[in-house]
């Protein structure tokens, strides 16, 4: 998930709580007006199609995904409505903007201080999902004179890498990623207790049988040049991983689970940059 190029969408109708219990890799049953939740849609195979946020109103549903995908989304969500019970209107007018949490003004941690979202008549916020550490998302849905400070795209950039979050657009290939891999049952996109959705006969199986083979994992630049995205890392110069998104001096890294297991904490590049696992 990208943390502000996104786009928000409405979805209406009959039984879209149940609609969405089937597709969705996160419980539904968490979601409520004051919760909102994260999570993901797989393919039948279990590999990574889209992740977002998912926001409860009265009587209709909000969420959040990735600015370039949002049609594609809105594509497979009516694929499945099979007996075209849902309405999906693109939000025009709505925007993002965010804030690392520790940087929140006082007054705002106390309009926030009882629920997990709290609404204005020009925007909402609420805690991002994906980490009670990471940040606060503000939804604008109309011209605003809001003078908070939002945070810039490095603070939260480096938050993110410190929380081992990843960014879909970046980390993550389409139809392609296993999500376990991605540390998604770590930020709370995940249910293993809710029973049956698109692509979770293989993503339990990762679980429960022991098959997932990488992990994602935070790391430091010691020497060198940080890697490009998708570099090949090794290990005793062995490829064992894949470098992912990056910010400065730190950035994530796609490791094999044996090589973390076996403390292995330095790795490399052809380049000879020399890394460290945090």
């Amino acid at each position: 998930m990208n943390n502000t190029d996104t786009k928000i969408i409405k979805v209406h109708g009959k039984n879209i709580d149940n609609f969405f219990q089937n597709i969705i890799t996160n419980d539904i049953n968490n979601l409520n007006t004051v919760n909102p939740i994260y999570t993901a849609m797989l393919s039948p195979q279990g590999k990574y199609l889209y992740d977002f946020f998912i926001l409860k109103e009265e009587n209709f549903f909000l969420l959040e995904a990735n600015a370039n995908k949002v049609n594609s989304l809105i594509d497979e969500i009516n694929r499945y409505d099979i007996r075209k019970d849902i309405s999906i209107e693109l939000q025009e007018n709505f925007y993002t903007k965010v804030i690392i949490k520790e940087n929140l003004i006082k007054d705002y941690l106390e309009k926030i201080k009882k629920n997990k979202v709290y609404r204005e008549e020009s925007f909402l916020f609420f805690l991002d999902p994906r980490s009670k550490d990471f940040l606060y998302r503000f939804w604008f849905y109309k011209k605003s004179d809001n003078l908070l400070n939002f945070s810039s795209y490095a603070e939260v950039e480096r938050k993110r890498i410190t929380n081992i979050i990843p960014n879909s657009e970046l980390d993550l290939i389409y139809n392609k990623s296993f999500i376990l891999n991605y540390n998604f049952e770590n930020i709370n996109a995940l249910s293993f207790n809710k029973g049956c959705y698109i692509g979770q006969e293989n993503t339990a199986r990762q679980k429960f049988r022991g098959t997932q083979k990488y992990s994602l994992k935070s790391i430091k630049i010691i020497s060198g040049t940080m890697p490009d995205l998708n570099e090949d890392i090794f290990y005793k110069n062995v490829k064992v991983g894949t470098m992912k998104s990056r910010c400065n001096d730190i950035g994530l890294c796609l490791i094999r689970k044996d090589v973390t297991k076996n403390n292995a904490d330095l790795l490399q590049t052809d380049k000879n940059c020399i890394l460290k696992i945090l």
